[in-house]
């Protein structure tokens, strides 16, 4: 037990330069921690509260042997931001994982060293950083984590959307009161008292904390990280039911469920708050105390066991659904009035998958025979798949400024294994004049578009395009680049042994530090439906597997890549990734 607890406030600014305030406990002085000192506990607060509402617990954690980090959330407390507002839910994912980087730095651990003890809003916020970013942290504590959200009121939903599209009540009052919080009456005139927790939240932040909610709720087996959950058995704030089908549903080898009976939402500042913090305490001893040993994800495409199969069992489950007349009467749709739309039209003709198809939502240009063909390709292009591409594309191009910008070589080195017809390379081309490139793609059509690109723009002495096959090992040269991407490719094929082999050549093809951008997709809200009307490039169903992060990011480090980087969509659906050659 620590002699004094030393307790600091320090802060960050995140990417877009907001100031994130946060609150550190520490055991002993920092530059005396020893490494089996460092077991850091990074506590988030539930919504419309802040970090400082943490002390206790985080005394307790401190006198049990952790280190404890709290954050004031954007819009909360003492941090930046419009009240209980973010850009959108993936903002505040973002946040986090630049706040786990600024203790990552402080403190000199790795991710096996952290554990996430979370509530509410910030358990979900957990939850998905977990799920997107595939930190390898060593667990999760999530107390009665907002999953879903209870509304009350009928159709609350499509009400605030509604609200959302014609840009009407921008914030909600909140209806929680402290009564229902806790029973605790002092902790209930404390939370009334305060002056920094907010009343209301924000409209926009409210629908896409709720659509977060119903994502990871649906794609909880993915997430394999030890994980206790929390849950309150008089919980008026959030769906019981949510958290405990969350819970079944996890592919954890470690995982522990605690139901507190008597207990309302705020289990954190509840009458038992003792026993729920050494229960906590309790098992995160249970952790540390246990060899850290990931579950490796790498033949998840062929694994049997439990923990592995998620991906699998996804598809397995939606081909062995009943027949469905939507799907046929789509299919039907489209092949015999697709003609009418150019995006439909080009999906049905080189496949919906291809680069020339990519081409059209890249363009994003709605066009058609008529009237009606124009209004089905916008209706196409606002697809919230074709969406979450567009915002992949424009994370690709963030991503590769950063690399190009910091290479020291006056003729950088670009290769893209599976080019399509390159829309995005050929704007780093004319962005970044001395940039020389190498766009391959298997198939003839695209690389002849490509071409002709080259020849339109005059990039003939400094962009080639080459038929190759990226799952060849035999393609693959010496250290012919510093810079390699393979977008939208992995994503295409479900065998993990053409991912190992592409990436083993990229390794092969990049110099020394050179860099690997690459992207994933861990989840789709319509793989049922894409996998049951669509057609891929080779003219067969297009049946996706969707690799978690984590696997993705196995793979990767499998073949000589350290993640460091990463940028996400708001709807979760692409990943793109930033790695270096090790």
């Amino acid at each position: 037990m620590p002699d004094k607890i030393i307790s600091t406030e320090s802060g960050f600014h995140a990417s877009d330069g907001t100031f994130i305030f946060y609150r550190y406990w520490l055991g002993r002085p920092l530059d005396t921690l020893t490494s089996s000192d460092k077991k850091v506990m990074v506590f988030l607060h539930r919504g419309h509260e802040h970090s400082a509402r943490l002390t206790e617990m985080a005394l307790a954690f401190v006198q049990a042997g952790y280190q404890v980090f709290a954050w004031d959330a954007r819009g909360n407390g003492l941090s930046e931001g419009e009240r209980d507002h973010a850009e959108s839910f993936s903002c505040l994912v973002a946040d986090l994982d630049e706040f786990v980087a600024e203790i990552r730095q402080l403190m000199t651990v790795d991710d096996s060293q952290i554990m996430l003890c979370a509530s509410s809003l910030g358990a979900l916020m957990a939850i998905a950083w977990v799920h997107d970013y595939a930190p390898k942290v060593r667990s999760m504590i999530l107390g009665t984590p907002a999953l879903a959200i209870r509304l009350y009121v009928p159709f609350a939903l499509p009400a605030l959307q509604f609200a959302q599209k014609v840009g009407v009540m921008s914030r909600v009052s909140s209806y929680v009161k402290a009564k229902v919080l806790t029973h605790d009456q002092h902790a209930q005139q404390a939370y009334n008292d305060d002056a920094l927790i907010s009343t209301s939240i924000s409209r926009d932040l409210l629908i896409d904390s709720i659509l977060t909610g119903q994502r990871l709720l649906d794609d909880a087996g993915a997430i394999t990280v030890p994980t206790m959950v929390l849950c309150a058995g008089k919980d008026f704030v959030v769906n019981k039911g949510a958290i405990r089908t969350f819970y079944e549903r996890l592919r954890s080898p470690v995982k522990r469920w605690q139901y507190y009976t008597d207990s309302f939402h705020a289990i954190f500042h509840e009458t038992n708050k003792a026993d729920v913090y050494q229960d906590c305490i309790a098992f995160a001893d249970e952790v540390f105390a246990t060899p850290f040993t990931p579950v490796d994800l790498t033949d998840a495409d062929k694994s049997s066991e439990h923990a592995k199969r998620h991906s699998q069992e996804r598809i397995e489950a939606f081909m062995a659904k009943e027949f469905n007349p939507q799907f046929v009467l789509t299919r039907l749709a489209i092949e015999k009035l697709g003609w009418i739309s150019d995006s439909v039209a080009m999906g049905v003709r080189h496949g919906f998958d291809s680069g020339s198809s990519l081409d059209k939502v890249y363009q994003n240009q709605p066009n058609g025979k008529n009237m009606l063909g124009k209004w089905v390709d916008r209706f196409y292009l606002n697809n919230i798949g074709w969406q979450g591409i567009r915002i992949r594309k424009a994370h690709l191009l963030e991503l590769a400024s950063i690399v190009l910008s910091s290479i020291q070589s006056d003729t950088p080195r670009l290769l893209d294994i599976a080019s399509g017809n390159g829309f995005y390379a050929f704007e780093l081309a004319q962005t970044y004049p001395n940039l020389q490139l190498c766009l391959r793609d298997y198939d003839t059509h695209n690389v002849k578009v490509m071409s002709q690109k080259i020849q339109t723009l005059g990039l003939g002495k400094r962009v080639q395009a080459e038929q190759m096959d990226a799952f060849e090992l035999a393609t693959y040269d010496e250290q012919v680049a510093d810079v390699a991407i393979a977008s939208g490719v992995f994503e295409l094929f479900s065998d993990n042994a053409l991912i190992k082999t592409a990436l083993t050549g990229i390794h092969r093809s990049l110099s020394d530090g050179g860099y690997l951008i690459y992207t994933n997709q861990p989840w789709h809200p319509e793989q049922e439906f894409i996998g049951k009307t669509l057609t891929n490039h080779r003219g067969k169903d297009w049946i996706m597997r969707c690799r978690s992060q984590a696997e993705m990011d196995q793979l990767a480090e499998q073949a000589g890549f350290k993640k460091i980087a990463m940028k996400i969509d708001k709807f979760g659906i692409f990943s793109v990734s930033l790695a270096k050659k090790i």
